[in-house]
């Protein structure tokens, strides 16, 4: 798990403190990686779509807007139930994408 965001940002301790509590409630050990963005050219190289972004296995929980451009000092939107927006996602997607992180990696012992 990777876990990427700018101090820019002011919800990205929130953010963490978000991932931790969704991967008690997944029954998930994180092995997590802190990225700090700290630059507009690591956000491009890394396609960045703001602060804070999770990544499991390599692949964003949420499906970005692909018109955002990628800077370092970017906080993230995302769309939450009901169809509001937040700084954070939902609990729930967390949970959700770090239990199917840890039964594809059970399916493939």
């Amino acid at each position: 798990m990777t876990y990427l965001f700018s101090r820019s940002c002011p919800s990205h301790e929130e953010g963490r403190r978000l991932l931790v509590d969704a991967a008690d409630a997944a029954g998930v050990t994180l092995a997590l990686r802190d990225v700090e963005i700290t630059s507009d050219a690591e956000a491009a190289e890394r396609a960045f779509p703001g602060s804070p972004t999770y990544l499991v296995h390599g692949r964003d929980v949420a499906a970005p807007d692909p018109l955002i451009p990628h800077r370092m000092d970017t906080c993230r939107a995302y769309t939450r139930a009901g169809g509001s927006t937040g700084p954070l996602p939902d609990r729930a997607l967390l949970v959700d994408a770090l239990v199917a992180a840890r039964d594809r990696i059970e399916e493939a012992a």
